[in-house]
């Protein structure tokens, strides 16, 4: 997918956008502003395939319906729920690129590794090990905070940017043979974690996310507000890094440097869960950029 087709579906977006219809926010712009920002930013692919080109053809599938059929920008975490039509065509779009580029990872294969080693994984993913390559591998099973595919994909764009050393690559989709499900599969280098030292504080992490333009806001979970500030704003991208506790923020042994294995980043615009939890604690949601 070529820069002319992002920019005509960044103008499609933008169009649906001013009409109060979901479509989600490009994030170009932010990526621009954060790679500007970095010393070192992390591949998003090589060639016709990686994060970019996977999202911009999912982006073709949600943005493809009729107008009709497109929701209505969520105002609640509620009214994320409406996003099911949009996320499931999508998927669709997805699938066939997937299907036709040759971009599928062998699902028995993914299931057959991952039950040998004990089936790890966590609220998302279902993960095992590659020893050959030393990457932790990893199958989206189940999206958090009423995320889609799309926020997924730009979740692992941001990610890239800005903490390329922990950068994930796209490896493929699994498609289930009977009910044509479609699954991400990434994989992540292998983070050798200092266990001989404290735990990373809160203030190691907070100068961390500072030295990017970050800073730490206090998200309401459950009707109480977090007092563990794991949350992290850059009020000039708009963009939300949170979930760094001392699991998902780490030190390299024999260095000073700090890893950030597995945070969930997403921008704040109008619509997404992130303009929704930072306007309960008094955030209005960033403008949308201008168009192209």
């Amino acid at each position: 997918m070529g820069g002319l087709a992002f920019q005509s579906l960044t103008v499609q977006a933008l169009l649906l956008r001013s009409q109060s219809r979901y479509a989600a926010h490009p994030i170009e712009t932010a990526i621009l502003h954060h790679r500007s920002e970095a010393e070192d930013h992390g591949a998003e692919g090589d060639g016709c395939f990686g994060f970019k080109q996977a999202e911009g053809h999912y982006r073709t599938g949600a943005q493809g319906l009729r107008l009709s059929e497109i929701p209505q920008l969520p105002r609640n975490i509620r009214e994320l729920s409406r996003l099911g039509a949009a996320d499931r065509a999508g998927r669709k779009a997805l699938r066939k690129w997937a299907e036709a580029g040759g971009h599928v990872f062998d699902e028995a294969t993914f299931f057959r590794n991952w039950e040998e080693q004990g089936k790890r994984g966590g609220a998302e993913h279902q993960v095992f090990h590659d020893q050959e390559s030393g990457r932790w591998f990893k199958r989206l099973y189940h999206g958090v905070n009423h995320s889609t595919l799309g926020d997924y994909l730009v979740r692992m764009r941001l990610h890239a940017v800005l903490f390329p050393e922990t950068a994930y690559r796209l490896e493929g989709f699994t498609i289930n043979a009977k009910s044509k499900e479609l699954a991400t599969v990434v994989s992540q280098p292998h983070i050798e974690v200092d266990t001989t030292r404290p735990l990373v504080t809160k203030a190691e992490t907070d100068d961390l996310m500072a030295g990017m333009g970050f800073a730490p806001v206090q998200l309401i979970h459950n009707g109480v507000q977090d007092d563990g500030y794991f949350a992290y704003l850059n009020p000039v991208s708009g963009v939300l890094a949170h979930d760094l506790h001392d699991e998902n923020v780490v030190r390299i042994p024999g260095t000073e440097e700090l890893a950030v294995i597995d945070p969930y980043i997403s921008l704040a615009r109008a619509g997404t869960w992130t303009a929704i939890k930072l306007a309960e604690i008094g955030f209005p949601p960033p403008p949308d950029d201008p168009r192209p």
